[in-house]
Formats: C-alpha cells, sequence, structure tokens
C-alpha cells in the first residue's frame, strides 16, 4: 500500500514495533515472577511482596505498550458487521469519526493523567518504592503515541485495510492463520453447495 511506504508511517512503525518488544518482555517478565511466586508459595511458604509489584506494573506496561502497533497496523479485535455493509463512502465517514473519537479520548486520558500525576506522582509504591512517575511513564507513552497514531490516519485519511489483505484485496499475503482460516472457510461452502446439488 502506497501510504507505508511515507516516512511517517515508517518511523511511527518502527516505534511501535520498539514498544511491542517491551511488551514481549513485560509479558515474559510478568510470567516469570508469577509462576516464580506460586512456586515460592506453596513449597517453601514464601512471598516476595516485591514480586507482586512488579508483576502488576509489567501487565499495565504489556498491555499499554501494544496499543499503539495494535492500532497502527489494524489488528485490533473489530466487529465490523455495520463497516461491511456500508458503501465506500460510508466507510471513509465512519473511519473518520472513528478516528475523531480515539483522539478525543486519547486527549482526555492524557488530560486525566497529567492531573492525576500532578498530586500523586510524587508517592511511592509499597514494596519497590518506586515513583508513580516510573510506574504510569508506560502509560503515557503509549496514549501519546496512540494519539499520533490516530491523529496521522485522521489526517491522511489512509486507507486501514488490516494487514492479512494484499494490496490486491486479495486475503493470502503471508498471515497463516487467516489464510487456513479463509481455506477451510471456502472448502465448507464448496462441500455444502456440492451436496445440495447431489441432493437436486
Amino acid at each position: 500500500m502506497p501510504y507505508r511506504n511515507s516516512p511517517i508511517y515508517r518511523g511511527l512503525d518502527r516505534i511501535c514495533r520498539v514498544l511491542t518488544t517491551f511488551s514481549m518482555v513485560m509479558l515474559a517478565l510478568m510470567t516469570v515472577l508469577v509462576v516464580g511466586q506460586v512456586i515460592l508459595r506453596n513449597m517453601y511458604d514464601l512471598g516476595l511482596p516485591w514480586a507482586d509489584e512488579l508483576s502488576r506494573i509489567a501487565n499495565v506496561a504489556l498491555v499499554f505498550f501494544a496499543v499503539p502497533a495494535l492500532m497502527l497496523h489494524n489488528r485490533h479485535i473489530a466487529i465490523d458487521l455495520l463497516y461491511s455493509a456500508l458503501h465506500a463512502r460510508g466507510q471513509a465517514v465512519l473511519r473518520f469519526a472513528n478516528y475523531a473519537l480515539i483522539t478525543g479520548f486519547a486527549g482526555i486520558f492524557l488530560f486525566s493523567l497529567y492531573k492525576f500525576l500532578s498530586r500523586a506522582g510524587k508517592f511511592t509504591t509499597p514494596s519497590l518504592s518506586m515513583p508513580n512517575y516510573a510506574v504510569y511513564a508506560p502509560v503515557v507513552i503509549a496514549i501519546v503515541l496512540l494519539l499520533i497514531v490516530a491523529l496521522y490516519r485522521l489526517i491522511t485519511r489512509t486507507e486501514t485495510a488490516p494487514d492479512y489483505e494484499g494490496e490486491d484485496g486479495n486475503a493470502e499475503s503471508g498471515n497463516p492463520i487467516a489464510d487456513a482460516i479463509a481455506k477451510e472457510m471456502s472448502a465448507g461452502i464448496l462441500a455444502e453447495d456440492t451436496s445440495k446439488d447431489c441432493k437436486k
């Protein structure tokens, strides 16, 4: 798709890929901490409060670091019954409305974070003594990037086809899961049509 060759998109894509890597690191860290806590509590009757706290912080970072990448590559879970039923003009209007709402949400979210951290940012967590500024830093970074991505989509009006759709609209373009589902559905429809023809 042409818009993917733009320097703005490539820059956003690089940043989102870095945040996605951080998100996977947070997932691995959270898994190690939770499993370790279960083992220590069940086998040695030992609990580590700092591990619980760090796993919660990692969970927050895991979720928010993935949000901008999902938005940029259109990989979020979406119900597109209304969208698919509209014509091209209606789809364009709906896309514009969606990104306008997301931009407004991100702006309100950032303002709320500012008001919250201006009062609570100086306080620290109980076990790690980590300031709230550090705890909520992943949230701020992710929402700022989400706002930038939404504004980019809103201003450029670029087509946001999912990555499993190729430039020519074909479903087969490197996503094995999507390709397998599409082939299975096609085979099922073909078998159903064949059985109906035989009955006739």
